[in-house]
């Protein structure tokens, strides 16, 4: 840790030396003399006195906090220290930690770091307001902190500015454990009585203020008072007296932030107005939803995107007999979406945000908030022999008024027709002329089958799962096409399954991408404007061909067709920040492009999830980890969110941290190469060599019988020490352009880069 300015520890500003016989400083010395010389006494708060001393035995100054003694009377003081003694094991880069604690000659004392800087108490005396990137990177990083001791089963109880330091421009918590261990160990009668609240008034949820039991969501109420006032100056909640704080936090709601500061952006004003909810199921669930809000929300819609025509088509219902139905119901609103989205005056939300819906009860306003739109379309399907029933209605979700609605009576064999008569009604319906300028009426090669049709809408479910999942979206795609050689689509997205064979270290390169390459060529032979083939071919001549110049420019054809595109806008980005983030014009149109993705698709966990893998290529390791969280919670089933979150945690340095979350990741890929790579790298990296030996065993045995990437090898081998064999088995997996490879600077493969030979190597591959 650097060497701190004492007048800036913990907020507390330097207080004149005071060693009168009353204060608690020269009994500490004689107390603690074998190992502090304590200097000086630095400041008085409520609950406790610090003192700057200087730990005798690692030659380091250090902050030492006293509690008051009518506190400490009310203590059971081993369960204080016990409890004080939990929160020590926190380690993350956004809380302070505690270097000792205990009790000396009647005190109960815990030491921390001194740290240079301010806290933002400090900045905002100094500033009044801070600006807005500023207050949504602290309040992110804060967030992170309070995640992981949630997590952890320790709540702060205290958040505000004064317990937030600010070092080196990122932001520290303090005091991380104290509130939990002084109400553990309390007589709440014996606080009561000597006047005292754990906690700061000013700062206290509803439920602190008023006694009751509270958890983590307690401190995002206190977090929210702190962003609001860093945003507009001033606390939330105000009054004259103590009792008139607690009052006001109870009844009223604090004036809009856009009302006192017009520059906010009206999203960022109601995430932190979710913070101040006064019930706690109101509020965010979790530090990860609160740092994902953060970030999207500051960032605003163009007014193009907010417009009044705007749609959701919510997952029709499927009202048939037979559940297998279930996909056709599905079908039909996929294709609702797609004819919509050909008319360029509507402005539709994208399919996977849309479909995160599915089977959930939400209120149609916060569905359309969610999404960006102005009305929502829902319906439902039944289907009986050759019969065919379709109900329909459009809602304004502001007022909840029906703008339309109709029921349609078809035979099957109109399915498809029928489809294009509902989008066209619809968009009729919102006043879009579908032949005034910019709109677009493609010809489109669509289904012809519906038992195909079906396999391809299942097998795009399981393709968006990853992982293992690709196998049996590949076997949904080639039965389609059996079925009905002529569907475009279901080839474009085999030659994506075949992609990701390789990307996801499934089976040879050789194998499969000339399989991918003439599946998506055949795609668009069919359908020129087949989108899907175009980012296939696009992301093979980048990741597999090192052709960027090619990749780019099938990219530019993909959204030149469909400007929403958002996988092509998603994995343009990604190379872009993983490959080129050096540069920083790249780093931010790559940024750009994640905002646009987010805000055209924001539930699409794959989305997110390489979201998060970029950040941590970025070195925003705690926006990254909390986009992985996002991404799982979005879809639980998914492994790429899985895997970005190992990663993630994986290059912040919070390995043991990586290895719990690689658990679930090795159950759902059957313990796959590269999570397995990335596992005995974080062992590696903790000093436990003989676990990535382990794990090397493991994985050349597997190669005797099964495809093994060499680089996946090449990695492990050099976890496990064994950098002759690594450099070999990498020097194989550069001959066959293994697609590991194009991965090089993730956390996996850290321990082949502290060998400068490996370094050299990995530097060498590519474009």
């Amino acid at each position: 840790m650097a060497r701190v300015r004492p007048d800036r520890v913990c907020g507390q500003r330097p207080q004149p030396p005071d060693w009168a016989v009353d204060s608690p400083g020269l009994s500490l010395t004689s107390a603690l003399a074998h190992k502090y010389r304590v200097d000086r006494e630095l400041g008085t708060g409520g609950m406790a006195t610090v003192f700057l001393a200087r730990d005798l035995r690692h030659d380091r100054d250090v902050a030492i906090k006293v509690l008051n003694s009518e506190i400490a009377e009310s203590l059971a003081r081993e369960r204080f220290v016990r409890e004080i003694r939990l929160a020590a094991r926190l380690n993350h880069p956004h809380i302070l930690p505690l270097y000792d604690s205990g009790e000396a000659s009647g005190f109960l004392f815990f030491v921390m770091p001194v740290m240079e800087g301010q806290t933002v108490r400090a900045r905002l005396t100094d500033e009044g307001q801070l600006p807005v990137d500023t207050v949504v990177r602290i309040a992110s990083e804060v967030a992170d902190a309070l995640d992981y001791a949630h997590r952890h089963d320790v709540v702060h109880r205290d958040i505000k500015p004064e317990n937030i330091l600010l070092h080196e421009g990122h932001a520290i918590v303090a005091d991380f454990g104290i509130g939990k261990a002084i109400a553990a160990a309390s007589d709440t009668t014996a606080i009561t009585q000597v006047g005292m609240a754990i906690g700061t008034p000013a700062y206290m949820s509803p439920e602190q203020a008023t006694g009751d039991v509270v958890d983590g969501r307690s401190d995002f109420f206190s977090l929210g008072c702190v962003v609001y006032e860093m945003l507009t100056g001033r606390p939330p909640f105000t009054g004259g007296t103590l009792q008139a704080v607690i009052m006001s936090r109870l009844v009223q709601t604090p004036p809009e932030i856009t009302n006192l500061r017009t520059a906010v952006p009206v999203s960022l004003s109601r995430t932190v107005a979710r913070l101040l909810a006064k019930t706690p199921d109101d509020r965010f669930q979790t530090g990860a939803l609160v740092i994902a809000a953060l970030h999207s929300s500051h960032v605003e819609l163009p007014a193009s995107e907010s417009d009044t025509n705007s749609v959701a088509v919510l997952p029709f219902a499927n009202m048939s007999s037979a559940a297998e139905d279930e996909y056709f119901a599905d079908g039909i609103t996929e294709e609702i979406i797609s004819v919509l989205s050909r008319h360029g005056g509507l402005r539709v939300a994208a399919r996977t945000s849309c479909f995160a819906f599915k089977g959930k009860n939400e209120d149609l306003r916060a569905i359309a908030d969610k999404l960006g739109v102005r009305t929502v379309l829902e319906g439902s399907v039944r289907k009986a022999g050759n019969r065919l029933r379709i109900t329909a209605q459009l809602v304004n979700a502001t007022d909840g008024c029906h703008l339309w609605s109709e029921r349609f009576d078809r035979e099957m064999t109109d399915v498809f027709a029928l489809q294009d008569e509902i989008a066209t009604t619809i968009a009729g319906k919102l006043e879009v002329s579908l032949r005034g300028a910019g709109t677009r009426r493609d010809t489109r090669a669509g289904p012809r089958n519906i038992e195909a049709y079906e396999l391809l809408l299942r097998g795009r479910v399981l393709l968006a799962q990853r992982g293992p999942s690709i196998r049996a979206a590949a076997e949904c795609f080639e039965r389609a096409l059996s079925l009905d050689p002529q569907l475009a689509e279901a080839h474009a997205l085999l030659g994506d399954a075949m992609r990701l064979f390789a990307i996801y270290g499934m089976a040879p390169m050789a194998a499969v991408i000339p399989r991918a390459r003439a599946a998506a060529e055949r795609a668009l032979s069919l359908d020129p404007n087949q989108v899907e083939a175009l980012a296939t071919l696009a992301n093979i001549a980048e990741v597999f061909d090192w052709d960027g110049a090619t990749g780019s420019g099938l990219t530019d054809r993909a959204l030149a067709i469909d400007p929403r595109h958002v996988r092509s806008i998603v994995e343009r980005a990604f190379i872009n920040a993983y490959r080129h983030g050096a540069d920083s014009d790249v780093r931010a149109q790559a940024l750009r492009d994640f905002d646009k993705a987010m805000r055209l698709d924001p539930l699409n966990a794959w989305a997110v999830a390489l979201h998060a893998w970029s950040l941590s290529s970025l070195g925003r390791h705690a926006h990254a980890i909390a986009e992985a969280r996002r991404a799982i919670e979005l879809d639980p089933a998914a492994f790429t969110g899985r895997w970005g979150l190992v990663w993630a945690l994986a290059a912040s340095g919070r390995d043991a941290e990586a290895l719990e979350a690689a658990e679930p990741a090795l159950r759902m890929s059957g313990r796959g190469s590269r999570i397995l790579a990335e596992v005995a790298a974080s062992h590696s990296r903790l000093g436990d060599r003989a676990a990535a030996e382990q794990i090397f065993q493991e994985i050349t045995g597997r190669a005797r019988t099964t495809y093994v990437g060499w680089a996946e090898q090449g990695a492990i081998a050099a976890s496990a020490g064994r950098l002759d064999e690594a450099r070999a088995l990498v020097r194989l997996g550069i001959e066959a352009r293994d697609s590991f490879l194009a991965f090089e600077t993730c956390p996996a493969w850290s321990p082949f880069r502290d060998d400068a030979e490996g370094r050299r190597m990995l530097d060498g591959v590519g474009p």
